[in-house]
Protein backbone atom coordinates (compact mmCIF):
# COMPACT_ATOMS: atom_id res chain seq x y z
CA UNK A 1 0.00 0.00 0.00
CA UNK A 2 3.03 2.54 1.07
CA UNK A 3 4.82 1.87 -2.42
CA UNK A 4 1.99 2.28 -4.36
CA UNK A 5 1.44 5.73 -2.58
CA UNK A 6 5.45 6.51 -2.96
CA UNK A 7 4.69 5.38 -6.79
CA UNK A 8 1.54 7.37 -7.22
CA UNK A 9 3.12 10.28 -5.78
CA UNK A 10 6.10 10.20 -7.91
CA UNK A 11 4.31 9.53 -11.22
CA UNK A 12 1.98 13.21 -9.96
CA UNK A 13 5.21 14.98 -9.68
CA UNK A 14 6.86 14.55 -12.69
CA UNK A 15 3.76 15.02 -14.31
CA UNK A 16 3.91 18.00 -12.45
CA UNK A 17 7.15 18.92 -13.92
CA UNK A 18 6.39 18.24 -17.50
CA UNK A 19 3.30 20.64 -17.09
CA UNK A 20 5.92 23.71 -15.70
CA UNK A 21 7.86 23.35 -18.65
CA UNK A 22 4.78 23.76 -21.11
CA UNK A 23 4.20 26.76 -18.76
CA UNK A 24 7.35 28.25 -18.71
CA UNK A 25 7.85 27.68 -23.04
CA UNK A 26 4.71 29.40 -23.46
CA UNK A 27 5.13 32.16 -21.00
CA UNK A 28 9.03 33.12 -22.47
CA UNK A 29 7.06 32.35 -26.01
CA UNK A 30 4.72 35.36 -24.90
CA UNK A 31 8.36 37.34 -25.01
CA UNK A 32 9.12 36.92 -29.06
CA UNK A 33 12.86 36.80 -26.91
CA UNK A 34 15.86 36.79 -29.35
CA UNK A 35 18.87 35.95 -27.21
CA UNK A 36 20.96 37.62 -30.00
CA UNK A 37 19.70 40.69 -29.47
CA UNK A 38 18.64 40.86 -25.77
CA UNK A 39 19.35 39.42 -22.39
CA UNK A 40 16.02 38.36 -19.96
CA UNK A 41 15.81 39.32 -16.71
CA UNK A 42 13.86 36.98 -14.29
CA UNK A 43 13.08 37.89 -10.56
CA UNK A 44 11.76 35.74 -8.16
CA UNK A 45 12.09 35.92 -4.32
CA UNK A 46 13.04 32.82 -1.59
CA UNK A 47 9.36 32.02 -0.91
CA UNK A 48 8.43 30.93 -4.24
CA UNK A 49 12.26 28.89 -4.58
CA UNK A 50 11.21 27.55 -1.06
CA UNK A 51 7.46 26.14 -1.97
CA UNK A 52 7.66 26.14 -5.55
CA UNK A 53 10.93 25.14 -6.89
CA UNK A 54 9.90 23.13 -9.85
CA UNK A 55 8.42 25.81 -11.72
CA UNK A 56 11.91 28.10 -11.18
CA UNK A 57 13.61 24.99 -12.17
CA UNK A 58 11.36 24.26 -15.49
CA UNK A 59 11.63 28.56 -15.94
CA UNK A 60 16.13 28.47 -16.02
CA UNK A 61 15.42 25.22 -18.18
CA UNK A 62 13.92 26.41 -20.74
CA UNK A 63 16.45 29.68 -20.95
CA UNK A 64 19.15 27.83 -20.97
CA UNK A 65 18.08 25.79 -23.68
CA UNK A 66 17.73 28.93 -25.79
CA UNK A 67 20.81 30.56 -24.83
CA UNK A 68 23.07 27.61 -24.96
CA UNK A 69 23.88 26.29 -27.90
CA UNK A 70 25.42 29.91 -29.59
CA UNK A 71 28.60 31.38 -27.91
CA UNK A 72 26.95 35.00 -28.93
CA UNK A 73 23.87 34.33 -27.07
CA UNK A 74 25.21 32.11 -23.36
CA UNK A 75 25.08 34.48 -20.46
CA UNK A 76 21.85 36.14 -22.04
CA UNK A 77 19.84 35.60 -19.30
CA UNK A 78 20.02 35.95 -15.56
CA UNK A 79 17.94 35.70 -12.24
CA UNK A 80 17.53 37.36 -9.09
CA UNK A 81 15.89 37.11 -5.77
CA UNK A 82 14.61 39.76 -3.93
CA UNK A 83 13.16 39.52 -0.43
CA UNK A 84 9.70 37.81 -0.28
CA UNK A 85 6.98 40.93 0.78
CA UNK A 86 3.40 40.87 1.71
CA UNK A 87 3.00 43.94 -0.11
CA UNK A 88 2.50 43.79 -3.91
CA UNK A 89 3.62 46.99 -4.34
CA UNK A 90 6.79 46.81 -2.52
CA UNK A 91 9.99 48.70 -4.42
CA UNK A 92 12.26 46.34 -5.90
CA UNK A 93 15.06 48.42 -5.19
CA UNK A 94 17.49 50.45 -7.01
CA UNK A 95 19.98 48.22 -8.62
CA UNK A 96 17.08 45.80 -9.78
CA UNK A 97 15.31 48.75 -11.20
CA UNK A 98 18.60 49.39 -12.95
CA UNK A 99 18.82 45.99 -14.00
CA UNK A 100 14.77 45.70 -15.73
CA UNK A 101 15.70 48.80 -18.12
CA UNK A 102 15.53 47.96 -21.86
CA UNK A 103 14.99 44.86 -21.47
CA UNK A 104 12.28 41.66 -21.12
CA UNK A 105 11.47 40.82 -17.03
CA UNK A 106 9.91 38.49 -15.71
CA UNK A 107 8.32 38.80 -12.55
CA UNK A 108 7.73 35.45 -10.55
CA UNK A 109 6.78 36.37 -6.76
CA UNK A 110 4.88 35.17 -3.78
CA UNK A 111 2.40 38.62 -3.99
CA UNK A 112 2.40 40.22 -7.20
CA UNK A 113 5.16 42.98 -7.36
CA UNK A 114 3.72 44.21 -10.94
CA UNK A 115 2.91 47.19 -9.14
CA UNK A 116 6.28 48.46 -7.87
CA UNK A 117 7.77 51.86 -8.61
CA UNK A 118 10.33 50.01 -10.57
CA UNK A 119 8.16 48.26 -12.83
CA UNK A 120 6.28 51.51 -13.39
CA UNK A 121 9.71 53.44 -14.34
CA UNK A 122 10.86 50.48 -16.94
CA UNK A 123 7.47 50.30 -18.14
CA UNK A 124 7.58 53.84 -19.02
CA UNK A 125 11.28 54.18 -19.88
CA UNK A 126 11.94 56.67 -17.12
CA UNK A 127 15.29 58.62 -17.09
CA UNK A 128 16.92 60.35 -14.59
CA UNK A 129 14.93 63.74 -14.23
CA UNK A 130 16.77 66.61 -15.92
CA UNK A 131 18.06 68.15 -13.16
CA UNK A 132 20.25 65.08 -12.51
CA UNK A 133 21.26 65.03 -16.12
CA UNK A 134 22.17 68.56 -15.97
CA UNK A 135 24.88 67.70 -12.76
CA UNK A 136 26.41 65.06 -14.89
CA UNK A 137 27.28 67.41 -17.76
CA UNK A 138 28.53 69.50 -16.07
CA UNK A 139 30.62 67.16 -13.49
CA UNK A 140 34.56 67.05 -14.00
CA UNK A 141 34.42 63.47 -14.32
CA UNK A 142 32.48 63.89 -17.54
CA UNK A 143 34.91 66.72 -18.88
CA UNK A 144 37.60 64.66 -18.07
CA UNK A 145 35.74 61.74 -20.27
CA UNK A 146 35.73 64.57 -23.04
CA UNK A 147 38.68 65.42 -22.72
CA UNK A 148 40.32 62.09 -23.05
CA UNK A 149 38.59 61.63 -25.98
CA UNK A 150 36.30 58.58 -24.44
CA UNK A 151 32.96 60.99 -26.04
CA UNK A 152 31.81 61.75 -28.91
CA UNK A 153 31.82 65.69 -27.20
CA UNK A 154 34.98 67.01 -28.12
CA UNK A 155 35.97 69.80 -26.06
CA UNK A 156 35.62 71.92 -29.78
CA UNK A 157 32.31 70.05 -29.90
CA UNK A 158 31.04 71.48 -26.62
CA UNK A 159 32.02 75.30 -27.03
CA UNK A 160 30.34 75.45 -30.18
CA UNK A 161 27.33 73.35 -28.79
CA UNK A 162 27.33 75.60 -25.29
CA UNK A 163 24.39 75.42 -23.86
CA UNK A 164 22.40 73.55 -26.13
CA UNK A 165 24.07 70.17 -25.13
CA UNK A 166 22.06 69.24 -22.27
CA UNK A 167 18.70 69.83 -23.60
CA UNK A 168 19.26 67.89 -26.91
CA UNK A 169 20.70 65.35 -25.20
CA UNK A 170 18.60 64.92 -22.71
CA UNK A 171 15.77 64.65 -25.35
CA UNK A 172 17.62 62.19 -27.45
CA UNK A 173 18.04 60.18 -24.43
CA UNK A 174 14.41 60.10 -22.96
CA UNK A 175 13.41 59.43 -26.96
CA UNK A 176 15.71 56.04 -26.64
CA UNK A 177 14.43 55.58 -23.46
CA UNK A 178 10.47 55.71 -24.41
CA UNK A 179 11.58 53.22 -27.89
CA UNK A 180 13.37 50.67 -25.93
CA UNK A 181 11.39 50.07 -22.59
CA UNK A 182 10.98 46.96 -21.17
CA UNK A 183 8.62 44.07 -21.98
CA UNK A 184 7.47 42.55 -18.51
CA UNK A 185 5.06 39.27 -17.11
CA UNK A 186 4.45 39.14 -13.78
CA UNK A 187 3.36 36.06 -12.17
CA UNK A 188 1.97 35.70 -8.50
CA UNK A 189 2.91 32.71 -6.95
CA UNK A 190 0.20 32.70 -3.91
CA UNK A 191 -0.96 29.75 -2.49
CA UNK A 192 -2.69 28.09 -5.56
CA UNK A 193 0.77 27.79 -7.72
CA UNK A 194 0.04 24.50 -9.50
CA UNK A 195 -3.41 24.91 -10.54
CA UNK A 196 -2.76 28.90 -11.66
CA UNK A 197 -0.14 28.02 -14.04
CA UNK A 198 -1.31 24.30 -15.39
CA UNK A 199 -5.35 25.09 -15.73
CA UNK A 200 -7.90 26.95 -15.99
CA UNK A 201 -7.19 30.20 -17.94
CA UNK A 202 -3.82 29.15 -19.41
CA UNK A 203 -6.08 26.53 -21.55
CA UNK A 204 -7.81 29.25 -23.53
CA UNK A 205 -5.81 29.83 -27.04
CA UNK A 206 -4.00 32.70 -27.11
CA UNK A 207 -5.83 34.06 -30.78
CA UNK A 208 -9.04 34.24 -28.70
CA UNK A 209 -7.43 36.15 -26.29
CA UNK A 210 -5.94 38.71 -28.71
CA UNK A 211 -9.13 38.91 -31.00
CA UNK A 212 -11.30 39.84 -27.74
CA UNK A 213 -8.77 42.42 -26.38
CA UNK A 214 -8.46 43.83 -29.67
CA UNK A 215 -12.16 44.49 -29.94
CA UNK A 216 -12.87 46.24 -26.57
CA UNK A 217 -9.62 48.27 -27.14
CA UNK A 218 -11.26 49.35 -30.37
CA UNK A 219 -15.12 49.70 -28.30
CA UNK A 220 -13.48 51.89 -24.97
CA UNK A 221 -11.46 54.10 -27.19
CA UNK A 222 -12.88 57.91 -25.76
CA UNK A 223 -14.90 56.32 -23.12
CA UNK A 224 -14.43 58.75 -20.43
CA UNK A 225 -17.32 57.44 -18.19
CA UNK A 226 -18.40 53.89 -16.73
CA UNK A 227 -21.59 53.12 -14.84
CA UNK A 228 -20.97 49.76 -12.46
CA UNK A 229 -23.75 48.13 -11.29
CA UNK A 230 -24.77 44.70 -9.78
CA UNK A 231 -28.03 43.12 -7.59
CA UNK A 232 -26.09 43.08 -4.51
CA UNK A 233 -25.89 46.84 -4.76
CA UNK A 234 -23.25 47.80 -6.77
CA UNK A 235 -23.69 51.43 -7.80
CA UNK A 236 -20.39 53.53 -9.16
CA UNK A 237 -19.72 55.92 -11.43
CA UNK A 238 -15.66 55.78 -12.11
CA UNK A 239 -14.05 58.33 -14.75
CA UNK A 240 -11.58 57.17 -16.92
CA UNK A 241 -8.01 57.80 -18.67
CA UNK A 242 -8.45 55.24 -21.46
CA UNK A 243 -5.83 56.35 -22.99
CA UNK A 244 -3.71 54.95 -19.87
CA UNK A 245 -4.12 51.38 -20.46
CA UNK A 246 -3.10 47.64 -20.19
CA UNK A 247 -4.21 45.55 -22.97
CA UNK A 248 -3.27 41.85 -21.71
CA UNK A 249 -3.38 39.31 -24.92
CA UNK A 250 -0.21 37.14 -24.96
CA UNK A 251 1.74 39.10 -27.26
CA UNK A 252 4.82 40.97 -25.53
CA UNK A 253 7.04 41.50 -28.28
CA UNK A 254 6.86 45.38 -28.36
CA UNK A 255 8.55 47.92 -25.95
CA UNK A 256 6.31 48.65 -23.66
CA UNK A 257 4.40 45.64 -22.87
CA UNK A 258 3.03 44.64 -19.11
CA UNK A 259 0.62 41.83 -18.03
CA UNK A 260 0.10 39.32 -15.66
CA UNK A 261 -0.25 35.79 -16.22
CA UNK A 262 -2.42 33.91 -16.78
CA UNK A 263 -3.71 36.57 -19.18
CA UNK A 264 -7.33 37.76 -20.57
CA UNK A 265 -8.26 41.18 -19.44
CA UNK A 266 -8.35 45.08 -20.62
CA UNK A 267 -7.60 47.30 -17.98
CA UNK A 268 -7.09 51.65 -17.51
CA UNK A 269 -6.24 53.84 -14.85
CA UNK A 270 -9.34 55.89 -13.23
CA UNK A 271 -9.21 59.29 -12.68
CA UNK A 272 -10.27 60.53 -9.14
CA UNK A 273 -12.38 63.55 -9.24
CA UNK A 274 -16.34 62.70 -9.82
CA UNK A 275 -15.58 59.02 -9.30
CA UNK A 276 -17.75 58.42 -6.54
CA UNK A 277 -20.51 55.34 -5.55
CA UNK A 278 -20.89 52.49 -3.42
CA UNK A 279 -19.54 49.15 -4.36
CA UNK A 280 -20.75 45.85 -2.55
CA UNK A 281 -17.61 42.82 -2.68
CA UNK A 282 -18.14 39.34 -3.13
CA UNK A 283 -15.73 37.97 -5.09
CA UNK A 284 -11.60 37.62 -4.58
CA UNK A 285 -9.50 40.09 -3.40
CA UNK A 286 -5.70 40.80 -3.44
CA UNK A 287 -3.93 39.95 -0.81
CA UNK A 288 -4.25 36.17 -0.88
CA UNK A 289 -8.26 36.92 -0.25
CA UNK A 290 -9.59 33.99 -2.39
CA UNK A 291 -13.05 33.38 -2.86
CA UNK A 292 -13.44 30.69 0.13
CA UNK A 293 -12.29 32.91 2.71
CA UNK A 294 -15.04 35.23 1.18
CA UNK A 295 -17.40 32.78 1.26
CA UNK A 296 -17.15 32.68 4.97
CA UNK A 297 -18.04 36.54 5.45
CA UNK A 298 -20.72 38.37 4.43
CA UNK A 299 -20.08 41.22 1.48
CA UNK A 300 -18.50 44.16 2.54
CA UNK A 301 -19.78 47.73 1.24
CA UNK A 302 -17.54 50.38 0.07
CA UNK A 303 -17.89 54.17 -0.64
CA UNK A 304 -16.25 56.26 -3.04
CA UNK A 305 -16.12 59.65 -3.13
CA UNK A 306 -13.78 61.37 -5.34
CA UNK A 307 -12.31 57.74 -5.56
CA UNK A 308 -11.32 57.26 -2.09
CA UNK A 309 -13.18 55.39 0.62
CA UNK A 310 -14.76 57.19 2.69
CA UNK A 311 -16.62 54.77 4.48
CA UNK A 312 -16.48 50.46 4.99
CA UNK A 313 -19.38 48.61 5.87
CA UNK A 314 -19.35 44.78 6.91
CA UNK A 315 -18.06 41.87 9.18
CA UNK A 316 -15.84 39.06 8.98
CA UNK A 317 -12.85 37.38 8.34
CA UNK A 318 -12.11 38.54 4.50
CA UNK A 319 -13.28 42.62 5.50
CA UNK A 320 -10.42 42.23 8.41
CA UNK A 321 -7.34 40.88 6.26
CA UNK A 322 -8.69 43.21 2.95
CA UNK A 323 -7.93 46.00 5.82
CA UNK A 324 -4.65 44.84 7.37
CA UNK A 325 -3.33 44.01 3.55
CA UNK A 326 -3.97 48.34 2.43
CA UNK A 327 -2.89 49.15 5.74
CA UNK A 328 0.34 47.61 5.48
CA UNK A 329 1.34 49.47 2.46
CA UNK A 330 -0.28 52.61 2.97
CA UNK A 331 0.99 56.09 2.90
CA UNK A 332 0.59 59.37 4.39
CA UNK A 333 -1.83 60.47 1.55
CA UNK A 334 -3.94 57.43 2.29
CA UNK A 335 -3.37 56.33 -1.01
CA UNK A 336 -3.87 52.50 -0.45
CA UNK A 337 -7.72 53.56 -0.30
CA UNK A 338 -7.57 55.72 -3.63
CA UNK A 339 -8.58 54.22 -7.07
CA UNK A 340 -6.21 52.74 -9.37
CA UNK A 341 -7.96 50.71 -12.21
CA UNK A 342 -11.06 49.70 -13.48
CA UNK A 343 -10.70 46.18 -16.15
CA UNK A 344 -12.89 43.61 -17.22
CA UNK A 345 -11.79 39.94 -18.07
CA UNK A 346 -11.82 38.22 -21.88
CA UNK A 347 -10.88 34.64 -20.70
CA UNK A 348 -14.08 32.10 -21.13
CA UNK A 349 -11.17 29.32 -19.31
CA UNK A 350 -10.32 30.94 -16.07
CA UNK A 351 -11.40 29.37 -13.32
CA UNK A 352 -12.99 26.38 -15.00
CA UNK A 353 -13.82 23.36 -12.91
CA UNK A 354 -11.24 24.58 -10.01
CA UNK A 355 -12.55 24.66 -6.71
CA UNK A 356 -13.49 28.62 -4.34
CA UNK A 357 -10.49 28.05 -2.34
CA UNK A 358 -8.14 28.26 -5.73
CA UNK A 359 -10.75 31.06 -6.75
CA UNK A 360 -8.12 34.04 -6.48
CA UNK A 361 -7.85 37.93 -7.88
CA UNK A 362 -5.19 36.84 -10.21
CA UNK A 363 -7.16 34.75 -12.65
CA UNK A 364 -10.72 35.37 -10.99
CA UNK A 365 -10.31 38.82 -12.45
CA UNK A 366 -9.84 37.29 -16.10
CA UNK A 367 -13.13 35.58 -16.02
CA UNK A 368 -15.15 36.53 -19.23
CA UNK A 369 -18.14 38.76 -18.20
CA UNK A 370 -16.78 40.41 -15.20
CA UNK A 371 -15.44 43.74 -14.21
CA UNK A 372 -13.22 44.59 -11.41
CA UNK A 373 -11.73 47.93 -9.62
CA UNK A 374 -8.41 48.22 -7.87
CA UNK A 375 -7.08 50.62 -4.82
CA UNK A 376 -3.79 51.26 -4.30
CA UNK A 377 -0.51 51.93 -6.72
CA UNK A 378 -1.26 52.58 -10.53
CA UNK A 379 2.35 53.18 -12.02
CA UNK A 380 2.53 50.77 -14.24
CA UNK A 381 -0.30 52.43 -16.26
CA UNK A 382 1.54 54.99 -17.08
CA UNK A 383 1.01 57.20 -14.44
CA UNK A 384 3.88 59.68 -13.07
CA UNK A 385 4.57 61.34 -10.01
CA UNK A 386 3.78 64.96 -11.43
CA UNK A 387 0.39 63.39 -12.32
CA UNK A 388 -2.26 64.73 -9.67
CA UNK A 389 -4.09 61.05 -9.64
CA UNK A 390 -0.88 59.09 -9.32
CA UNK A 391 -0.78 56.61 -6.66
CA UNK A 392 2.46 55.22 -4.77
CA UNK A 393 0.96 53.18 -2.23
CA UNK A 394 2.62 50.06 -1.23
CA UNK A 395 0.01 47.76 -2.09
CA UNK A 396 -2.28 46.97 -5.53
CA UNK A 397 -5.78 45.21 -4.67
CA UNK A 398 -7.78 43.70 -7.00
CA UNK A 399 -11.94 43.33 -6.17
CA UNK A 400 -13.52 41.27 -8.68
CA UNK A 401 -17.14 41.63 -9.10
CA UNK A 402 -19.46 39.50 -11.15
CA UNK A 403 -18.53 36.07 -10.19
CA UNK A 404 -21.84 34.92 -8.93
CA UNK A 405 -25.30 33.96 -11.10
CA UNK A 406 -26.78 35.95 -7.94
CA UNK A 407 -24.59 38.83 -8.12
CA UNK A 408 -23.82 39.62 -12.22
CA UNK A 409 -22.73 42.88 -13.11
CA UNK A 410 -23.55 45.85 -15.80
CA UNK A 411 -21.28 48.21 -17.13
CA UNK A 412 -22.29 51.21 -19.12
CA UNK A 413 -20.18 53.47 -20.82
CA UNK A 414 -20.35 57.14 -21.77
CA UNK A 415 -18.18 58.21 -24.71
CA UNK A 416 -16.77 61.95 -24.90
CA UNK A 417 -19.20 62.69 -27.31
CA UNK A 418 -22.10 61.81 -24.77
CA UNK A 419 -23.29 59.03 -26.82
CA UNK A 420 -23.57 55.69 -24.55
CA UNK A 421 -23.76 52.30 -24.86
CA UNK A 422 -23.36 49.03 -23.02
CA UNK A 423 -20.45 46.76 -22.56
CA UNK A 424 -21.31 44.32 -20.04
CA UNK A 425 -25.57 43.60 -19.42
CA UNK A 426 -25.85 41.61 -16.65
CA UNK A 427 -22.53 39.46 -16.79
CA UNK A 428 -23.21 39.46 -20.67
CA UNK A 429 -20.42 41.04 -22.72
CA UNK A 430 -21.36 42.70 -25.74
CA UNK A 431 -19.96 43.34 -29.02
CA UNK A 432 -16.58 41.07 -27.47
Amino acid sequence: MEMKKELSESTENLENKERFKLAAKNIIDCFSFNPEKESLLVITDGKVIETNNDFIEAISGELNLRTQDKQRTKGNWEMVVVPASPKSATPLGEMIGEKMKNRPVLIVTSMSRSHSKETGAAFRGDISDKSVFDEIIASKTFRNTVANGYSAYTPERLETIGNKLPDSTYEKMKLFAKNNRSRIISITKGHNPYEILTRGAVEEPVENLKERASKVNEIMKDVVRVHITSSLGTDIWLSLSTDLKEVEDGNLGKPGSLSNYPIGEWSCSPDWKDSDGVLVIDGPCGGNINQDIIDQSSPFILTFKNGEVIDIKGEGQALEMWKNYLDSGNNEKNQAYKLAEFAVGTNTKALKDKPREFWGSSEGEKVYGTAHIAVGSNGSFGRTPDDPNYNSAAVHCDMVLGLHKKNRVTVECQKKDGAKFVLIDNGEPKEY
